[in-house]
């Protein structure tokens, strides 16, 4: 992985809640492996953080309203604060609307894989949502990286919109690309797993690490809230 991991943006939505005075959280994930597995690691971090563990909704390929009001009353009973996902977006998009419609004032949040769709489809409902990103932002030209994108990016897709999606793309590919060449002009897999087990890259000032048994790639993660327009501001 190029990008930070989902445990890192975990970390800095439960953070950011517990800085604003919010100790009780939920959390929507998918009941799978994959799902657990993050789970686990959300109830690593509340205990890190001192605070009590996450309320689980584990959510099937199939979610009747019925479960969603279910979902909605029981946050409503143990006085949630907080509320973030990991997958479901639909269904998030789902229980907010409910949350919303019966005047639960939780506080929603979601991790950068959940946030185009949300702002786009939410409206009103999305303004003040905070997410994780695990780029910066591909509108503003703060960073070399960004400046670097938005002229690649429009010499290749002219008049197309920037994305926080085609930002990572564009950075994991240039790591690709410069793995390849360390790993030499007799490529061979091998060859390429050796440039990549301890290499540090620097990506216009984006910075990608692996070492053995280390292959977290970038930590870095950013919040960015939704406006009233449904854009983001970091």
């Amino acid at each position: 992985p190029v990008r930070s991991e989902h445990r890192e943006e975990f970390r800095t939505l439960l953070g950011h809640a517990k800085s604003l005075g919010m100790e009780r959280a939920a959390f929507l994930q998918a009941d799978s492996d994959v799902g657990r597995l993050h789970l686990g690691n959300v109830q690593r971090i509340t205990k890190e953080l001192g605070m009590p563990e996450a309320l689980p909704f584990a959510i099937g390929s199939e979610v009747t309203d019925t479960q969603i009001d279910e979902f909605v009353l029981k946050m409503r009973e143990r006085r949630i604060q907080v509320m973030f996902n990991h997958g479901g977006i639909a269904v998030y998009e789902r229980l907010i609307r409910r949350a919303r419609a019966t005047g639960l004032n939780t506080v929603f949040q979601g991790v950068n894989s959940a946030s185009a769709q949300p702002a786009a489809h939410l409206g009103p409902l999305a303004h003040g949502m905070v997410f994780t990103q695990v780029v910066p932002s591909p509108w503003e030209r703060k960073t070399a990286l960004t400046r670097q994108y938005q002229q690649a990016f429009g010499a290749a897709f002219s008049g197309q919109p920037f994305s926080y999606g085609s930002l990572e793309g564009y950075t994991t590919t240039l790591v690709l690309a410069e793995a390849l060449k360390r790993a030499g002009r007799a490529l061979t897999r091998p060859a390429l797993l050796n440039a990549l087990s301890d290499a540090k890259f620097d990506i216009a000032g984006y910075k990608v690490s692996y070492r053995k048994g280390e292959h977290v790639g970038s930590t870095f993660v950013d919040t960015a809230i939704v406006t009233r327009d449904g854009t983001f501001r970091h």
